[in-house]
């Protein structure tokens, strides 16, 4: 049996040699792959079609892909560009891309540092991940009115693109879309847009506003991230939300207008915001993550919603210039860290219903020297609660139906003068 099936591949070998040259290519048979004019295509012949594939020389200059190719007296049109197919060709400047092709892989063009522009055939409905990632010197993309769905990463790190037109029939903007796009001054939003996904404008920082339109549903964590010229921003109504870290490091957002349709604003969502002076968060939200205003240095009013049951920790850390606040009825707790570092803050009242106070929450309040109570029990604090600036130079002001409490207890005695009201 073996000895046969030797004879038979050495007949098949010698039967190709003694074709004429270029009638038969064993290789393109085994592999279905052919390179034609430096573009290296993968064909189906029973669909009669052609799919272009990285080339292992890669791909440099001006590139220009054909409606139809030929090999050994059969065509085949040119359908498709497979993912990654011209990924890191560097040295690429231009690409024609023909009316034939009706879909682009992941990761196509990423890294294509030298490509400026860049026009996509109108039957391309979908822009796949990372599309055009790391696309450097990218300035231009004219893209078909009907794409519908933009890949996770499609734009990121296109440091060039200033000004882009989403079309009218996207419904999503996609996690890091246009991630690291610091030069983008301009996005046209459409007004059917349901999303916008997490990272999607992160560091984008020449970005100086967006226009949010009415029915947008969700904006995922971290979206403006980074977006350091980013001055202002409306939320429409449609939104419930205010996502973790949406609005970190956007140290020139001076104006956020929240809309009574938000019922939650999660951690760290203004975290750094340096130049942010005045925030009035509505009655309809009721919860609010821990850090949300730390390091927002330039705060100086804020007004709470009176839905809200804590301070969470580490909530107005390092708000260098915060000089009073009121604590709506509602809190029950203060969290750790709360108010750290708000060196302007000169007084405070802490309402009846707080039963805790963590620790280190007014540590660092050097001009706190107010402190009163309202309710009559002590709420429970640690030894690093208050500074002792506070608690040696301060005054605590008690009920005085509550003065006997505050004195006998061993952590609130620690003040050195308390005051009956």
């Amino acid at each position: 049996m073996k000895k046969y099936s030797l004879r038979l591949l050495a007949a098949i070998i010698v039967l190709a040699l003694c074709l004429p040259s270029g009638a038969i290519d064993i290789k393109f048979l085994k592999k279905n792959r052919t390179i034609i004019d430096g573009i290296a295509y993968q064909v189906n012949q029973k669909k009669e079609s052609a799919v272009v594939v990285k080339n292992p020389d890669g791909y440099n200059g001006d590139i220009v892909i054909p409606e139809k190719v030929e090999n050994d007296s059969l065509t085949f049109y040119v359908e498709g560009i497979a993912s990654g197919a011209f990924s890191e060709c560097s040295g690429m400047t231009s690409i024609s891309i023909p009316r034939t092709v009706t879909s682009i892989g992941s990761g196509a063009f990423e890294g294509c540092s030298s490509l400026t522009s860049i026009q996509l055939p109108q039957a391309i409905q979908e822009l796949a991940p990372n599309l055009f990632k790391e696309c450097s010197s990218l300035r231009t993309i004219d893209m078909s009115p009907s794409v519908k769905k933009m890949g996770s990463g499609v734009f990121m790190g296109c440091k060039s693109l200033d000004m882009i037109t989403l079309p009218t029939t996207l419904d999503a903007i996609p996690s890091g879309a246009f991630a690291e796009c610091s030069n983008l001054i301009f996005v046209g939003i459409p007004t059917g847009l349901k999303s916008i996904g997490t990272g999607a404008f992160k560091d984008c920082s020449s970005l100086e506003a967006i226009e949010i339109p009415t029915g947008i549903k969700t904006i995922g964590s971290s979206a403006f991230e980074g977006c350091s010229s980013l001055r202002t921003f409306v939320f429409p109504g449609s939104v419930s939300v205010v996502s973790n870290e949406l609005f970190e490091n956007c140290t020139s957002l001076t104006s956020v207008t929240l809309p009574n349709s938000i019922k939650k604003i999660e951690h760290d969502a203004f975290h750094g915001c340096t130049s942010l002076e005045t925030i009035e968060i509505p009655n309809s939200v009721k919860d609010l993550g821990s850090s949300v205003f730390e390091g927002c240095s330039s705060l100086q009013s804020v007004r709470l919603s009176n839905s809200i049951k804590e301070i969470t920790s580490d909530m107005f850390k390092d708000c260098h210039s915060l000089e009073s606040i009121a604590l709506p009825n509602s809190i029950k707790a203060i969290g750790s860290s709360a108010f750290e570092g708000c060196t302007s803050l000169s007084a405070i009242t802490i309402p009846i219903g707080v039963k805790s106070i963590g620790g280190s929450a007014f540590d660092k309040c050097a001009n706190l020297m107010d402190v009163t109570m309202m309710g009559i029990t002590p709420p429970k604090i640690s030894n690093s609660t208050f500074s002792k600036t506070t608690e040696k130079e301060g005054i605590l002001h008690v009920k005085s139906n509550a003065y006997n409490a505050y004195t006998a207890n061993k952590q609130w005695s620690r003040f050195l003068t308390i005051e009956k009201k």
